[in-house]
């Protein structure tokens, strides 16, 4: 719960939003996108074009993330707002508004590393990839190696489920996500369309097919590609454990030892930073990314060596995606598709607090702009409660809807 690691004036000060400083990283960040498209379509040698196109890619991205804290209502004041800014910064990532709340807010968020509610990166157990057609065990295969985010945002969320209301969680109010829909369709697809017309007028000796690979098609791949690895990243790792019974799930299991803290080698674009400082993200969504480096702190403070943490490195990632291939939901363990342990088995007792000072693991990572790292205090962790109906009541603040 929030209160097992904030004050109530902690917890005021870093849910409180910002409008002017909301609106300044908005329009920033979109005077880059804009920038750089122009670089990626104008009359320049074709390899800076592409350096400005991938540049683009990455703004896609950063915009996404704006979206992300706005579909939390928690980048500026007034829910309204907040409903218009993601809008606005998911036209270039062609996202449905409310199709995103459903995933994000409504499943990931309520049942994080819950297998058969939470289906963000949720790893297959052994029984279940052996029984999987022939087809879908080598996309899993392809998934799980490293160049599996080049291919997974695009065939297992983008259209089917942040586009067209067709997934069986949204089916069933599609006349409520029609507006969205057709707003990602209409403008989206209008600013798609304007593209292929800016690189036309800036370069019309080009090729249109070429304009259109430049200006949209190679920022959208990359932007997929950072968005995938951003949320493997932050949901598998070798301590980070799955469920799937849901009495064994708690809030505290899935949503602090189910996510991990990641440290970037590189002190710029605040917003990926802010965003994988992700345990307080996950514990309290109301707290805007410009405030989460405070918050993640007072957590790791109150939580330890529960918190699992890491410097991002080519190593690193070749580690995590050596050792998380499949998870053997009993033991807590991964395993690699013969089935064979990867990892040790991960202990859900928490254990960070409350052991002695001489036997905690020491954390000498000090980023630049990370989390400091402050004494560690005792305490209990709160647990999940269930109401007469058995509906289990998540820690934190409610999802935006």
């Amino acid at each position: 719960m929030p209160a097992d690691w904030l004050t109530a004036a902690e917890r005021a000060d870093v849910t409180e939003k910002s409008l002017g400083r909301g609106l300044r990283i908005l329009g920033i960040h979109y005077f880059l996108y804009f920038a750089t498209l122009a670089g990626a379509v104008a009359p320049l040698p074709l390899a800076v074009n592409i350096v400005f196109a991938v540049a683009n890619g990455a703004l896609i991205g950063l915009l996404f993330l704006i979206g992300h804290d706005s579909g939390h209502s928690a980048f500026v004041p007034g829910r309204t707002m907040n409903r218009w800014i993601t809008r606005l910064v998911f036209i270039p990532c062609l996202h449905s508004r409310s199709l995103w709340d459903v995933v994000h807010n409504r499943i990931h968020h309520r049942y994080t590393n819950l297998k058969g509610f939470d289906y963000v990166w949720a790893p297959m157990s052994k029984g279940e990839f052996d029984a999987a057609p022939l087809l879908r065990r080598g996309l899993e295969r392809v998934y799980r190696g490293v160049f599996g985010p080049l291919i997974y945002y695009w065939i297992a969320f983008w259209i089917p489920k942040l586009v067209l209301p067709t997934s069986p969680e949204s089916r069933n109010e599609w006349r409520r996500h029609l507006p969205d829909t057709l707003f990602v369709v209409f403008v989206g697809g209008g600013m798609v369309a304007a593209i292929g017309v800016l690189g036309s007028w800036l370069s019309p000796d080009r090729a249109l097919w070429l304009t259109m690979l430049l200006g949209w098609l190679l920022p959208f791949a990359v932007w997929n590609y950072l968005m995938a690895l951003s949320i493997f990243l932050q949901h598998n790792h070798p301590a980070v454990p799955w469920f799937d019974d849901p009495k064994e799930w708690t809030f505290y299991g899935g949503n602090i030892r189910g996510t991990a803290h990641v440290d970037l080698p590189f002190d710029f674009l605040p917003l990926f930073k802010w965003v994988m400082l992700h345990h307080a993200h996950h514990a309290l969504p109301s707290i805007p990314g410009y405030k989460l480096t405070d918050a993640q702190a007072k957590l790791i403070e109150a939580y330890g060596d529960d918190v699992v943490r890491y410097r991002l490195s080519l190593g690193e990632y070749l580690k995590i995606v050596r050792a998380c291939k499949l998870f053997d939901y009993d033991r807590k363990q991964w395993i690699d598709f013969d089935g064979r342990p990867t990892a040790p088995p991960i202990d859900l007792d928490a254990h960070g607090r409350d052991m002695p000072k001489d036997l905690r693991v020491a954390r000498p990572l000090q980023p630049a702009a990370g989390p400091r790292q402050v004494p560690r205090r005792s305490g209990r962790v709160a647990r999940p409660s269930e109401d007469a109906g058995g509906q289990r009541r998540a820690g934190g603040e409610p999802p935006a809807e």
